[in-house]
């Protein structure tokens, strides 16, 4: 059984926010936070991570939209903003502001329940489109300390291409690490051997250093 969305709820309003917890828990959902300012609501949400928040609007200290912008960019919180206006300037900085719906208040159980399923959806949605560009970077990476690596052995051992490249393979399996480690093992090695350094056996140069002048003068 999959565990409950878990919600946060930030409103001044406590009369509102009691409301929208008792509304939420009877469809089965978690509320772990109330909060009543914009500055807590982006702090409880980078702590606790939760499937989203719903924000009101007018709050003290940080206000709805600003602090939906920084929920909505780290840690990448849905948010649902909640408000008695619904004036289409508003709605078009809350989208532009990162937020994954919109509700009028007074809201009714079963819109509450689509804008949660929808804001969930979508959340996921996004999730794994960065899980995507994340694989997508790493394996880019690892082109590049592969075709690095590959470089270093045919300059230093005379190979080919295709010999450098079998011979990182070969060494891969051996050795039973990722290839793009070796490659990187080998990039390292190369960067101290081509490091300049002082001969073996000399000695440095002391420090001269200046005369001091005698007591008293």
């Amino acid at each position: 059984m999959s565990r409950p969305y878990r919600f946060v709820i930030a409103d001044d309003e406590k009369g509102v926010a009691t409301g929208l917890q008792n509304q939420l828990e009877s469809l089965g959902y978690d509320v772990i936070a109330v909060v009543t300012d914009g500055e807590r609501a982006v702090e409880i949400c980078r702590r606790l991570l939760p499937d989203a928040i719903f924000m009101d609007i007018e709050m003290p200290v940080l206000d709805g939209l600003t602090a939906a912008r920084q929920i909505a960019e780290e840690p990448g919180t849905p948010v649902i903003i909640m408000t008695a206006h619904g004036h289409p300037n508003l709605i078009d900085q809350a989208v532009e502001d990162g937020v994954i719906s919109y509700l009028i208040k007074p809201m009714t159980t079963p819109s509450l329940q689509a804008a949660v399923e929808i804001a969930v959806a979508r959340a996921r949605e996004f999730q794994g489109l960065q899980e995507d560009l994340d694989h997508l970077k790493m394996t880019l990476r690892e082109r590049k300390l592969i075709e690095r690596a590959k470089g270093i052995l045919m300059s230093r051992k005379g190979l080919n291409e295709n010999e450098a490249f079998r011979l990182l393979q070969r060494q891969s399996q051996d050795r039973r690490i990722p290839m793009a480690k070796l490659a990187e093992s080998i990039i390292q090695t190369d960067e101290l051997l081509e490091s300049p350094s002082q001969p073996v056996g000399q000695t440095p140069r002391p420090v001269r250093r200046p005369m001091e002048p005698p007591a008293g003068e």
